[in-house]
């Protein structure tokens, strides 16, 4: 079971986004197992190799489900590509693009399979399914080296197609940066904007499609040869 003490759905409704740190999250213990195997997935992402700015700093798998209204079960969709319309991503849209697919034990998860309905009921603040929802799973690494940033937004300032889109912080290394910058729903950045850099497991948002939003780039700290930023987004259309 997963609970959060936020009313998510009344703020995607109001301000069309919801900042949720970590600490409003809980988890049962029967999910411990089960999302710390889920944690361990990130170190095994391939490159993103439809970056049109030739950068090879990210690295992901994809996998799309259908939660089907007459059932309620979720239905996995092997071998689905993404695509996202050109306006919506200038730099790497208007193609469809075959990411590397979510490993079987991704898919059969049952803390992914719980945080998908989970998150799926706070955004529309129902538990019922009414229509059918197509869900997309992106697991996502950033890497910054030595005089090398990484950048989680290379379009920019932009929003998503997708109805609603949950992005759960798993990990962040050795790296400053990555802070989060959100907009509302004009496409001219307001002056103030609302800002929140994940620092923990589990530092969240939420929003939907009319939210323009943004991530600053990704450095190496002082330490090391190498940092990352690991970040699971989970997006949901209505069908």
């Amino acid at each position: 079971m997963i609970d959060v003490k936020v009313n998510v759905g009344g703020l995607i409704e109001n301000d069309h986004f919801a900042l949720v740190p970590a600490h409003k999250f809980s988890f049962s213990s029967s999910l411990s197992k089960s999302r710390k195997h889920f944690s361990h997935e990130w170190d095994h992402l391939k490159l993103d190799p439809y970056m049109a700015d030739k950068g090879r700093y990210r690295f992901r798998r994809y996998g799309l489900f259908n939660l089907s209204a007459i059932t309620g079960r979720l239905n996995y969709i092997p071998d689905a590509s993404f695509y996202q319309d050109i306006n919506i991503n200038p730099l790497n849209g208007g193609k469809p693009r075959k990411f590397a697919s979510l490993t079987k034990d991704s898919v059969k998860n049952p803390f992914l399979q719980e945080l998908m309905l989970f998150d799926l009921a706070q955004l529309t603040s129902t538990t019922s399914v009414k229509v059918d929802w197509l869900i997309g799973v992106h697991q996502i690494r950033i890497i910054a080296m030595p005089g090398v940033s990484g950048n989680p937004t290379p379009e920019g300032v932009h929003r998503d197609d997708e109805t609603y889109t949950a992005q759960h912080l798993i990990k962040r290394h050795n790296i400053d940066g990555g802070v989060s910058y959100f907009y509302g729903s004009e496409s001219e950045p307001e002056r103030h904007p609302s800002v929140l850099k994940q620092l923990n497991y589990f530092d969240s948002y939420y929003f939907d499609h009319t939210l323009w939003h943004n991530v600053s780039p990704i450095i190496l700290n002082m330490h090391g040869s190498e940092g990352y930023r690991d970040i699971l987004l989970i997006d949901f259309s209505r069908q």
